[in-house]
């Protein structure tokens, strides 16, 4: 039994495989992650201009000053309440590999303005829009004073929309404003620092999407209603001071460009444990090793990789899994079902399928790779210690001696 273990560990075909083949997936995987990060960063900036950025709103301001005074400074006004309700529908939008988290929203806001002069006065009301120049559209933008357009008052600028026009003593305005839009990763509503918020309501209703979560300095809603295929979510506000923005980020569909990167980085570790099975197969199969037979099926085995690397870009991702997988654990099973037996035939795929299959299905489900790799760990455990437990006498310091000297030669 320790002549076997010795032979397999301290075999020159696992070096002489396993460091070209190392050679061989760093190559890979540096082109792999180079196409990712051209996918994911620089990609991203044609897909704002194609289809939206991040829609960012900032809160609309008000400024006046009393009616026929000449100074021509404008007092900041205040919003008295505001009510907002915005509807965000996920759309991934699929470019190459990568998916992004697009959405279709839907905006409508109404706000109270108070005259806080006993008197008339000019007054100006600015709302900003959501959207960068140069990134994405608004559409069907309407101002609304009074539940009426006031055509002769507004105007539709460039980066916002503003109304002006004469407010009378203790009087109020009901401005609304609705516009339609598409963004990418998430929506945000800014509030101006420092200011107080009052009779603040929103809601925003995801569409699409469940697991949504919060951008950095964004507070969590006071309510959250669930419904079909999405949430609810509820802010509450009155007489807050506050630094923190409203928000809501949008979960991210899994990026195969990504997870094949992760899944090469780390192959190169379960290759060597999956060469070190093969010998050992052979070892207690009773057949030398034969370098060449042990070079085309480490071969076959590397070739998973760029398979499906390659064919990921052309059909869906599970479909090129299974071809990629298939093809290769067949050309495995068949070459050594014909050159040794059927039982080693499966012995090895059953080793390709546990280094190779279950390890890269962890790689494409991230958010149970942990679980599954701890799993697959334990198996492996309760393998050697099975193997061991027949050989309960082996010393660890006579594993690193010297082979006997009589031992049969390798095949090469």
């Amino acid at each position: 039994m320790l002549n076997r273990i010795r032979e397999i560990i301290f075999n020159k075909y696992v070096w002489l495989l396993f460091f070209p083949l190392l050679g061989a997936w760093l190559l890979l995987t540096l082109r792999l992650e180079t196409r990712t990060n051209f996918a994911t960063y620089r990609q991203m900036q044609s897909v704002k201009r194609i289809w939206g950025g991040n829609l960012e709103q900032p809160m609309p301001s008000v400024r006046y000053k009393g009616f026929g005074s000449d100074v021509s400074a404008l007092s900041e006004g205040k919003i008295h309440a505001s009510d907002i309700s915005v509807k965000l529908e996920v759309d991934y939008r699929k470019k190459g590999l990568v998916y992004y988290t697009g959405y279709n929203a839907d905006f409508a806001g109404k706000y109270s303005v108070l005259n806080p002069k006993s008197e008339k006065i000019y007054l100006s009301f600015i709302f900003p829009y959501p959207v960068k120049q140069g990134e994405g559209m608004l559409r069907d933008v309407k101002l609304l004073v009074n539940d009426k357009e006031d055509a002769e008052n507004t105007e539709y600028q460039q980066n916002l929309i503003l109304w002006t026009g004469l407010l009378e003593p203790a009087g109020t305005l009901e401005m609304s404003v609705q516009y339609a839009g598409r963004g990418l990763n998430h929506f945000i509503y800014g509030f101006r620092p420092g200011r107080q918020i009052n009779r603040f309501r929103m809601e925003i209703a995801v569409i699409g999407a469940a697991n949504v979560d919060y951008p950095v300095s964004t507070m969590t809603p006071t309510e959250t209603k669930y419904m079909n295929k999405g949430k609810t979510l509820i802010w509450e506000l009155d007489s807050v001071l506050t630094q923190l923005n409203i928000g809501v980020a949008l979960p991210d569909r899994i990026n195969i460009a990504k997870q094949i990167s992760v899944m090469a980085r780390r192959a190169p570790v379960f290759f060597l444990m999956f060469l070190v099975s093969l010998l050992a197969v052979f070892s207690m199969s009773g057949y030398p090793p034969n370098f060449i037979r042990i070079a085309i099926i480490s071969i076959a085995y590397f070739l998973f990789y760029p398979l499906f690397a390659y064919l990921s870009v052309y059909m869906n991702v599970v479909i090129s899994f299974i071809i990629s997988f298939g093809v290769m654990g067949f050309l495995i099973f068949n070459y050594t079902r014909i050159t040794y037996s059927f039982k080693n035939a499966a012995a090895i795929f059953t080793a390709y399928a546990f280094y190779l299959g279950i390890t890269s299905v962890a790689a494409l489900l991230p958010a149970y790779t942990g679980l599954i790799l701890v799993i697959e760990g334990v198996v492996l455990l309760a393998v050697v210690m099975q193997v061991l437990s027949q050989h309960r006498d082996i010393k660890i310091s006579e594993l690193f001696r010297g082979t006997d000297t009589g031992k049969a030669k390798s095949d090469e």
